[in-house]
């Protein structure tokens, strides 16, 4: 029995499920699955917080609609939180425990037990303390038990005719913050704007990283480095009106969870 078989029979033996949804690969694929196993006993749930792309929250609506699946919303302002106040390096671990927090609250009041989330197989290899803090408050991993890795997803996801087959990896913009640099409204408002422009510049995928001193540091795939020096001057005149004083190009390329290199340095 091939791995989606075997989720659906346990999705089946659930009854009613909710889905942390992104709109991301993994967890429109286990909307997907939920949606077909249960239909309207399960439901789409989805963070509408300042620290997600105003982008992402439209496409999660389009793509629950595209699904049929019943789409609700949680609005959490994160930035008024300590742990994005002070931007410590366990971020992630204290960020996912108030979302479990506020999603498992709507789920009791809404007649739901089980909550389910798109972390896979292939995340146990990072560092992913948001794993560590979800298995501890509960949240089901079907991806995880059942050892789906990021590549089968996108498969699976192509196959069922998913949009998302392809879609970029996307994090949220706390994650282009080095840790103990605090966030707050307009520095993350400044980091959308300018990926909101590069990518409409066609850097499909891009990370605009913010230093101290308003230092963007811009991380695109190396092969996009050649077009992005040739577009270079409008660049930086359009993150400069952002409000960045300083944009640079990193000569690494993109690479997810980069700023994780500094863990150590500031738990010193």
């Amino acid at each position: 029995m091939s791995k989606i078989k075997k989720i659906m029979e346990v999705l089946r033996e659930k009854k009613k499920v909710v889905v942390m949804f992104s709109g991301g690969v993994d967890s429109t694929l286990l909307a997907k699955l939920t949606y077909d196993a249960l239909g309207e006993n399960s439901v789409a749930l989805t963070i509408d917080s300042p620290v997600i792309p105003r982008r992402e929250i439209e496409e999660a609506k389009r793509l629950a609609g595209l699904i049929g699946i019943r789409h609700e919303f949680i609005e959490l302002n994160e930035l008024k939180s300590r742990h994005l106040i002070e931007n410590p390096p366990d971020r992630c671990y204290l960020c996912r425990k108030l979302r479990d927090s506020v999603v498992k609250n709507w789920a009791k009041e809404h007649g739901f037990e089980v909550i389910a989330d798109g972390l896979n197989f292939s995340d146990l290899q990072d560092y992913r303390p948001g794993v560590k803090a979800s298995t501890e408050d509960g949240i089901w991993h079907p991806f995880i038990e059942f050892e789906v890795t990021k590549e089968e997803i996108r498969d699976f996801s192509r196959k069922l005719s998913l949009p998302t087959w392809n879609k970029p990896a996307m994090a949220c913009l706390c994650s282009r913050f080095p840790y103990g640099f605090g966030l707050d409204t307009e520095k993350v408002r400044m980091v959308e704007a300018a990926e909101n422009f590069l990518r409409d510049l066609g850097f499909e995928e891009v990370r605009v990283r913010f230093f101290p001193y308003r230092l963007a540091v811009i991380e695109v795939k190396k092969e996009n480095m050649k077009v992005f020096m040739e577009k270079r001057e409008k660049i930086v005149s359009n993150l400069r009106k952002i409000g960045f004083s300083f944009v640079t190009l990193d000569l690494e390329g993109l690479t997810s969870g980069k700023l994780n290199r500094t863990i150590e340095d500031v738990s010193k």
